[in-house]
């Protein structure tokens, strides 16, 4: 007989009012040893990378990370289908005292690596499956719940 797990981190949904839905997002401290920001992150098992933010919102909220990974802006795509450019930075992630060091991906949605006549609205912080998959995620829709536990 398995033993059940407790989750170390139990988040109930957040209710956003514009689109008159509730949403899995999670409070994340994220930057440097030094200085790590509070940031609220859509849970996103659809997005790769780890972490994914816009140019603006780091600048706005002055994160900063350890180190950037990339030299020439990395190609990645978008849920509409466009490619835009990316830096890459290596970052402390803290989810409940849980620290890690992840990769988190900066787009930069005026910026695209073929021309087209769409905009990308700037979007809140992704967290993607290469974080959510180092726990075990429980999105429980019915009770409006996210867990994430410990994975054995």
């Amino acid at each position: 007989m398995s033993k059940s797990k407790t989750p170390f981190h139990t988040k109930d949904y957040t209710y956003n009012k514009e689109y008159k839905i509730y949403q899995p997002l999670l409070k994340i401290h994220v930057g440097t040893e030094e200085s790590k920001k509070e940031v609220i992150a859509y849970v996103d098992s659809g997005c790769t990378p780890c972490m994914n933010f816009c140019k603006s919102y780091v600048e706005e909220k002055e994160l900063t990370f350890i180190q950037k990974i990339n030299k020439e802006p990395e190609p990645l795509g978008v849920a509409d289908g466009h490619t835009i450019n990316a830096d890459l930075y290596l970052a402390k992630c803290e989810i409940d005292g849980q620290s890690e060091d992840i990769i988190v991906s900066v787009i930069d949605p005026e910026t695209f690596f073929e021309e087209n006549d769409s905009e990308i609205e700037p979007l809140m912080p992704l967290v993607g499956f290469k974080l959510i998959n180092r726990y075990d995620v429980v999105f429980k829709g019915k009770a409006r719940k996210l867990e994430l536990f410990h994975p054995e």
